[in-house]
């Protein structure tokens, strides 16, 4: 049976990065900006930490305000990293180290335009490319067996 990774955000593939397995979706102001579980599994940890506050379709902006929150899932641990953009200046996570969370499952919030960065594992093939707009909950952007 395949399992698909859904997207954990709404917004636009900016970049796919094949040697981090990394895929960054950047959120406009109209997007909503709810971040959600993309597979099953458990809450490792969450990192908060502080930075800039670059608009976040720059690379420049890796180095803004963000948390990460690491997953341990079926198919090997994950990262999804809300990133805050020019006009965030607030990222709420809404889980911690421990809680079992569910595909579609909502994790998190970022106010206004920001960005998801999120790891694929390396059994997935990812299904999305460059410039590809996906939804949050219902987009496949990976799949694995």
């Amino acid at each position: 049976m395949v399992e698909y990774m859904l997207s954990p955000a709404s917004g636009k593939i900016i970049r796919i990065d094949e040697g981090s397995r990394t895929i960054t979706i950047f959120m406009h102001l109209y997007n909503i900006h709810i971040t959600t579980a993309p597979l099953d599994g458990v809450v490792k940890k969450t990192t908060p930490v502080k930075g800039t506050f670059k608009p976040a379709f720059l690379r420049s902006s890796d180095f803004n305000l963000r948390n990460t929150i690491e997953q341990a899932t079926r198919y090997g641990d994950i990262k999804i990293v809300q990133i805050a953009g020019f006009f965030t200046r607030k990222i709420k996570c809404e889980v911690a180290s421990g809680q079992e969370i569910h595909k579609g499952e909502r994790i998190g919030k970022i106010c206004f335009g920001s960005r998801v960065d999120v790891s694929i594992p390396e059994s997935f093939e990812i299904l999305v490319k460059l410039g590809d707009t996906v939804k949050c909950r219902k987009t496949a952007i990976a799949a694995g067996k």
